[in-house]
């Protein structure tokens, strides 16, 4: 697995959003919540297509377990964010 770019997760910042070259398939990517021990390294990853994401997050929306706001605040905060890197720039949206 390569990792392509990574930042702290929101939710913890002692884990992490991990963009990844897919473990199935060198042409795709995915995305990886990692969780690490308590010397540094790497507890556990969970490997999500990117592609799954938008189905993911409207099914989460559905359920309950994400509001229509928290969804709209993310999105304006990616209007309002400049790319970091060269990768950054792109995502589609």
């Amino acid at each position: 697995m390569k990792v392509v770019l990574s930042e702290p997760a929101k939710c913890n910042p002692n884990c992490e959003i991990r963009l990844v070259v897919a473990s199935w398939d060198d042409g795709s990517n995915s995305v990886k919540y990692t969780w690490f021990r308590t010397d540094g390294k790497v507890a556990c990853e969970g490997e999500t297509p990117v592609e799954v994401l938008p189905q993911a997050i409207e099914f989460a929306i559905r359920k309950g377990f994400l509001t229509h706001d928290g969804v709209r605040l993310a999105g304006a905060n990616l209007r309002t964010t400049k790319p970091r890197s060269p990768a950054d720039s792109l995502v589609p949206w």
